[in-house]
Parts: structure tokens; C-alpha cells; sequence
């Protein structure tokens, strides 16, 4: 009650100080500044740790712009302090937040935010690289009060079924392995009862054909993905509910149970913390996996020094029962980013603090904070950027000893996905495909990607009855699925599976299946889409 009620004053206090202050955009030229004339900004970022900017790239940031910034580092909770800041109105010039959290709604609903609506058109840099990202961030009230980051496609596949190659290769043979072919779930099934009856043991310890990282459940967007499923069930009628309402959601259930009735799925899957799951990766006596191709990296360097260099693991695709190879739905990103970057009504100096960002989302401040220096780090040869030998080593084996060294990729501010005009990636990390990276690319292609940006921030705000609602159905259905999961048969996993769909309405979810489906339709509205 205490939380609720802080919130509210910040809420209350935030908006009487815009009415009050209005004036403060108008001079935006007066304030934020020495008697020099040096502009200093504010700027806190969730991301940053404890890291100073005094970089390479951060000097060059504030030459380049004439601005200089000053970092508020998170202590403790990023999330916690944010709030403390919005409660006490204590905000510094530029906030980076969550953008799929709840709290960039309450720093709008505050008045804590600059509306950008009308600035954009001045900044050419902005309105360029974003394009029709602009439209799709617009909050309810169609306007712009943040940007993106981490933004547009990016077309790296996600989730897959990750499996040991040497063992693969010995199963099935090199030519299939080494095959672009999609193995049917079937034929997956089978590997793992032939790696099962080929290898009880390995070295002194039962075999597990297939382990889980419960902690994280990583594995939610390969399941899904095997049968063309999204975030949410969109029913026939145009509801969008919770995904166990999904027409095909038994078929997750007739698998994950098969696995596990057939003695296939690791018994501890349920308590695996993902520490214990690379844990069980790295003793050799794994076959398989569901996760993202690059969650398995730190094992293969593990595996490769223990075993040899064919122990890797590797992303495959399985096509579920009834789907087709080209519905399948495993690369999942949002084209609307990862962060939130806003401008505050405390900043005394929106054109310095514009003029900042227009720099930095350009393709200049991009490479910049991505690449380095020029001379330094990468060379202009031909009009195209080329990486030094040396600095594509150096990613190679430690990316934090970059990153503390050149300053390349420690400042991630307005960063977009994908290419810039000479074709080479704005992330230098992307220059170079590791082995892992080019085999998932092998494997997935155009169609397994699809945006999640159309589900964003569909739940009901947390603090509301259908919130309340939400997080009940969002608990049932975590308690169950390890028992449908593990039940004794599929005929008790469904009837565990129908339970639970009751349970779910009992606890509210018509009535968040009401307010998530107008969120659709009003988001759908709003991005000119039927």
C-alpha cells in the first residue's frame, strides 16, 4: 500500500511540476551548461554496472558532440532505483529502461518523459535510421515519448533443438548431420532412443539423451517453435489469450510427456538451475538440448578441450507433427528492441540532449560505439569498414577485455540491428560468424522469423484486479506444465492439461483475454495494420 501510494504522489507531484514548468523545453538552449559554456548531461543507464565514461569511445562521443555526459551507474536494482528516482522526481537528464517493463508506462503517465513528436522531424538522423519503428513506439496517445535500442531485425536464428555433433555423426552418419535438412520430431525421437541404447553410460554415468535449463526455460521458444506457435493463442474469434489455448498446444503436451514417459528427458530436469544445466552439458554424457544456438558456447570451449573438437554442439530444427518445414516459428526477436531511452522533463537542455542522440544513432555513432576508432581499430578501405586482424582476435577470445581496452560495444545506446550501407554489421561482435552461428544460420532461414513486437505489453498493468489475474494464470500454468511434463501417461497429462485450462478461467483469465485482445486491436490500429 505504501509502494502504491508513493507511486501515485510521484504520479501527481511529476505533473504539477510539467504544468508548472512548461517553460523549460522553450529554453532548452539556457540551461545544462557551464559558464564556458560546456553542456553537461545526466545520463542514466540500467545496463552500465559500475563501468566510468572515460573510454576511447566515450571521449570521442563528447568531442564529436560538444556534450559531456555523465554516467549514473544502477546500484543494487536497476528497476528499484528507477522507481526511487520517479518517487522522488530525482531523475537525471536521460533514463534507459526495460522497454517491456512496466515502469516506461509510469514514467509517461508521470509527465516524467519529453514528448519527441515534435522533434523528430528536425533530426534527420533520427527520422532516418528508425523509419517505421518511429510508429510502432508511439505510446497510446500516439506519440513519441522514447527510442529504441537494439531495434529492427536482426536476422540471427533463435531457439533451436541443440544436439552433440560427434555423437549425431555416429548416429545418423556425416552426411545427414552435415545436412541442411530438417530432422522430423519423429526421427528426433529416434536419435535419442538409439543414443540411449548405444550409450547407457558414458564414462562411469547414466546417459542423458535430453537436459533442460528449468531456471531460465530457455526451451519455451524451441518447443513452440517445432509447431508454428507465437507468445500468444490468437483464437478463432480474434481473441488473443494465453498460449495453452492454442488449438496446438496438445501437441507440446503428447511430446514433452513422450520424451519423458520414454525415459528420454533428464528426471531433474524440474531443479536444473542453469549453472547445473552447462554443468550437465559439460560432463560429455549429454546428447541434447532446447535452447539458442549461442547458450551452448561457453560448454563447447569445454567440451572441445576435454573431449575433441567435433564434441560441439550444434542447432538443428525439427518440424513438429502436422507443421510443415516453412511454419515452423523458432527465430522470434522484436524489431522494437531490448531498452527504452528517454528524455526527461528535468533535462534543462532538450536541443543539447537531442543533438546527442542524433549523433549517436546515425551510422557514424553507431560504428562508433561499436567498432572503435577509425586508425585504431578498424580502417575505411574502399568505402567499406574492415576490422583490424588484431581487434577480431582479440572478440574472438575475450570480448570483456575488448570492451575494457577500445571501449568498443560498452556503450550500447540507440543501437540497430542488421546492416549499415557498405554492407558490413553495425556490431563488429557480428562480423565474424562463429562455427556455431554459421551452422544455425544453416539450418533456419526466412521463414522461421517473426516479429514478437505485435505482442508487446498485452498484460493488464500489474497493479490492476486483471493484472492480479494475469500473474495467478501465469503461476498456474508454471506449476503444471512440469506436471503434465512428467505425468505417469499422455491420457494424464491431458486430463492435468484440461484442469488447468479451468483453473486459469476460474482465476480471471476471461476477463484479461478482454483487455489483452483490445490492446491488440489498438496497437494494430495504431501501426495502420488490419
Amino acid at each position: 500500500m505504501k509502494r502504491k501510494l508513493a507511486l501515485l504522489l510521484a504520479g501527481v507531484l511529476a505533473a504539477g511540476s510539467l504544468m508548472g514548468g512548461c517553460g523549460k523545453k522553450d529554453s532548452a538552449s539556457e540551461g545544462g551548461q557551464s559558464a564556458d559554456g560546456e553542456v553537461t548531461l545526466s545520463f542514466f543507464d540500467k545496463n552500465s554496472g559500475s563501468n566510468t565514461f572515460d573510454d576511447d569511445v566515450a571521449k570521442a562521443i563528447m568531442e564529436k558532440t560538444g556534450v559531456k555526459i555523465s554516467v549514473e551507474n544502477p546500484t543494487g536494482d536497476p528497476l528499484e532505483k528507477l522507481n526511487l528516482m520517479l518517487t522522488g522526481q530525482n531523475y537525471p537528464d536521460i533514463v534507459l529502461m526495460d522497454r517491456g517493463n512496466e515502469i516506461v508506462k509510469r514514467y509517461i503517465d508521470a509527465g516524467a518523459l519529453v514528448d519527441l513528436t515534435d522533434y523528430i522531424d528536425q533530426y534527420p538522423n533520427i527520422k532516418e535510421m528508425y523509419g517505421e519503428t518511429l510508429n510502432k513506439i508511439k505510446y497510446d496517445d500516439g506519440k513519441n515519448y522514447y527510442l529504441a535500442n537494439w531495434y529492427g531485425q536482426d536476422p540471427e536464428p533463435v531457439a533451436g533443438v541443440v544436439m552433440r555433433y560427434d555423437i549425431l555423426c555416429e548416429l545418423v552418419g556425416h552426411e545427414r548431420a552435415d545436412s541442411d535438412e530438417p530432422f522430423t520430431e519423429q526421427e528426433f525421437i529416434d536419435i535419442c532412443k538409439q543414443f540411449k541404447e548405444k550409450y547407457p553410460e558414458i564414462d562411469g554415468k547414466e546417459s542423458i539423451a535430453i537436459t533442460l535449463d528449468a531456471e531460465s526455460s530457455n526451451y519455451d521458444g524451441t518447443i513452440r517453435g517445432m509447431y508454428g506457435m507465437k507468445n500468444y493463442a490468437q483464437l478463432e474469434d480474434g481473441t488473443v489469450s494465453h498460449i495453452v489455448k492454442d488449438e496446438r498446444f496438445p501437441k507440446i503436451v503428447k511430446f514433452m510427456n513422450g520424451l519423458y514417459t520414454e525415459g528420454l528427458l533428464d528426471k531433474e530436469w524440474v531443479v536444473n538451475k542453469k549453472e547445473q544445466w552447462k554443468q550437465k552439458l559439460s560432463a560429455g554424457n549429454v546428447f541434447a538440448t532446447f535452447c539458442s544456438y549461442w547458450d551452448t558456447d561457453p560448454v563447447n570451449v569445454s567440451l572441445v578441450s576435454t573431449i575433441g573438437e567435433n564434441a560441439k554442439f550444434y542447432s538443428y530444427k525439427i518440424v513438429g507433427d502436422g507443421t510443415n518445414a516453412d511454419e515452423t516459428t523458432y527465430s522470434g526477436r522484436s524489431t522494437l528492441g531490448w531498452d527504452a531511452i528517454a528524455i526527461t522533463n528535468n533535462c534543462k537542455n532538450v536541443d543539447a540532449a537531442l543533438k546527442l542522440i542524433d549523433f549517436l544513432v546515425s551510422e557514424e555513432g553507431q560504428y562508433l560505439m561499436m567498432w572503435g576508432l577509425e586508425g585504431k581499430t578498424w580502417n575505411m578501405e574502399d568505402g567499406v569498414h574492415v576490422p583490424t586482424e588484431q581487434i577480431l582476435d582479440k572478440i574472438a577470445t575475450d570480448i570483456d577485455a575488448v570492451k575494457a581496452e577500445y571501449g568498443i560495444r560498452k556503450w550500447t545506446w540507440f543501437i540497430k540491428n542488421g546492416l549499415g550501407s557498405d554492407g558490413t554489421p553495425y556490431d563488429l561482435y557480428s562480423y565474424e560468424k562463429t562455427e556455431t552461428s554459421q551452422m544455425a544460420n544453416r539450418h533456419f532461414g526466412e521463414s522461421d522469423r517473426w516479429d514478437t513486437a505485435e505482442f508487446d505489453g498485452l498484460t493488464p498493468d500489474g497493479s490492476t484486479p486483471e493484472g492480479l489475474s494475469w500473474q495467478k494464470v501465469q503461476d498456474l500454468y508454471s506449476q503444471a506444465f512440469s506436471q503434465i511434463v512428467n505425468a505417469a501417461s499422455f491420457d494424464e497429462a491431458m486430463d492435468i492439461y484440461e484442469k488447468l485450462i479451468n483453473d486459469m478461467d476460474a482465476a480471471g483469465l476471461p476477463n484479461v483475454e478482454k483487455i489483452m485482445t483490445e490492446k491488440y486491436n489498438t496497437k494494430m490500429e495504431l501501426w495502420g495494420e488490419e
